[in-house]
């Protein structure tokens, strides 16, 4: 697997799919990802060159140097190390934690919009069916209303018919 950086993360492309993510929200957050991740490389940065510097700094242990000097430089430059090391895994498991939260963040949201497109696809198919109602409802009222129309010309032929007489 490829390291992950804030070049990779800069760069990667995602295939775009109908309905997908909101494209600036996820531009938005991997912005702050990277940002967290550069702040954290500059840290850990730091610590490495202050190692460095103790380490040279440090005087060499002197030929009459006593051993608990000698173990206590041990253990400093020891304490240093574990420091850096803890650094190194604190860093990861942030990383980790903000990388699980936006996964959680973008199913919780994807379910939420299955939710909601199930909902619409209902109220869309009542409304075609209540339409369809209104509309033979409707049909049958003009056909009444035809009807009504012949037997009212029928009404006036015979009128016609009588006055003619």
């Amino acid at each position: 697997m490829e390291r992950i950086t804030v070049e990779l993360i800069s760069s990667k492309e995602f295939n775009t799919e109908n309905r997908g993510y909101n494209r600036k929200e996820v531009d938005e957050f991997l912005d702050e990802v990277c940002d967290e991740m550069e702040r954290m490389e500059a840290e850990i940065q730091n610590l490495r060159q202050k190692n460095t510097a103790v380490r040279e700094s440090a005087p060499a242990a002197p030929a009459g140097m006593s051993s608990g000097d000698e173990s206590r430089f041990r253990e400093i430059l020891e304490m240093a190390a574990t420091v850096k090391e803890e650094t190194i895994r604190k860093a990861k498991e942030d990383a980790e934690a903000i990388r699980a939260k936006a996964e959680a963040e973008a199913t919780e949201r994807l379910e939420g919009l299955n939710i909601e497109k199930k909902n619409l696809t209902k109220e869309v198919a009542s409304l075609k069916e209540t339409a369809a109602a209104y509309r033979k409802q409707f049909e049958a009222l003009l056909q009444a209303q035809q009807k009504a129309l012949e037997e009212a010309v029928d009404l006036f032929a015979d009128d016609e018919a009588n006055v003619e007489a």
